[in-house]
């Protein structure tokens, strides 16, 4: 197995950019409501080995403090010694090579009991985070949306979405309601016209098909169509690929909720500094200037104009980092990430 090294995780993992992680500490630590706080809100190992994002980080005395969101709520600041960097990928379908995952058995990283093997092992599942770690990169699998392990992506089959229509077919085709091949359903030869190939796992004859009955899973080996139809190959995100595509998706996503805070506050302010009473609309300007009443005071006037300012300020030094990535190995990378993309 081939040894990898994430060169990148020591920049991302100290950027002041959200970003997630994996914890997967050796000892418990305590989850504080501040850095500069001893109040504490809960413990890190009830979170241990799932996955978290990094919305804030900060050094106080000479360590390292991450603000954490969990489960879908902002669990507190907690410092992280051995929690790997992870990165978001593109969603993939895949199935696990049962072959190439019993010859690494031992390094496969199960979150559910090994147990669940059984459930998984003919399963399609999805494919949404990466990893390196100990030298081997590991993609994070999901059933129904639940985290099932992290699994050597070497003992991956990967699918495809697909467009070939499908002009006939043998008489030992079968047709199945999931993708394990269970389930058959009874083929009407009056209606299964038109067939079109939408899915399929090429490296396993696994092909999903949409046809005149519904949609359903079948092997491939059965179906005729022009072999000139099956698009050429296109490889996976390859780590570097998806490092950029990773952070642009969290730089995209911290801006929008920046600039939708910075909108909110500002029709907020908008809204509660006047209120317009109706009146006749041939009233001059100046009579309806007349009946705006003051509804706030100049203390809250002042404090929402400081958290306005704020937010400005913080939107204001994200630009800025958007620039110094332009000439950066990251920024770099991007540019070349889009051009092979084209």
């Amino acid at each position: 197995m081939e040894h990898k090294v994430d060169k990148y995780f020591r920049f991302i993992r100290n950027f002041n950019v959200s970003h997630h992680v994996w914890i997967y500490e050796s000892q418990n630590r305590p989850l504080l409501q501040s850095i500069h706080s001893i109040k504490k809100v809960g413990d890190l190992k009830h979170y241990q080995k799932k996955i978290a994002r990094v919305l804030a980080f900060k050094s106080h005395k000479k360590k390292n403090y991450y603000y954490l969101e969990a489960d879908g709520k902002e669990i507190g600041w907690a410092e992280l010694k051995t929690s790997p960097v992870i990165y978001s990928k593109p969603k993939e379908h895949v199935k696990l090579n049962i072959d190439k995952f019993m010859e690494n058995q031992e390094k496969q990283i199960f979150i559910v009991s090994k147990n669940n093997l059984s459930l998984i092992k003919d399963q399609m599942l999805d494919s949404r985070f990466t990893m390196i770690k100990d030298g081997v990169q590991y993609e994070a699998l999901f059933k129904k949306n639940r985290h099932q392990g992290w699994f050597s992506s070497d003992t991956l089959i990967r699918s495809e979405k697909a467009n070939i229509k499908v002009n006939d077919y043998d008489k030992q085709l079968q047709l199945f309601e999931f993708n394990n091949l269970t389930s058959e359903v009874k083929i009407d030869e009056d209606k299964i016209f038109p067939i079109t190939i939408v899915h399929m796992f090429r490296e396993i004859n696994l092909a999903k098909v949409k046809t005149g009955m519904g949609s359903f899973w079948t092997d491939m080996t059965y179906l005729k169509y022009n072999l000139s139809d099956i698009p050429d190959y296109e490889p996976a995100y390859n780590f570097d690929e998806t490092v950029v595509y990773d952070l642009i998706q969290n730089i995209s996503e911290e801006r929008k909720m920046i600039m939708n805070l910075v909108e909110r506050l500002n029709n907020q302010y908008i809204n509660s500094e006047v209120q317009i009473e109706p009146g006749d609309q041939f009233k001059s300007e100046q009579e309806q200037l007349k009946h705006i009443p003051e509804i706030i005071d100049e203390t809250e006037k002042e404090q929402m104009l400081k958290e306005n300012e704020q937010l400005k300020k913080r939107n204001m030094a994200l630009e800025q980092k958007y620039k110094n990535l332009k000439n950066s190995t990251l920024g770099k990378m991007q540019t070349k990430y889009w051009q092979m993309r084209k």
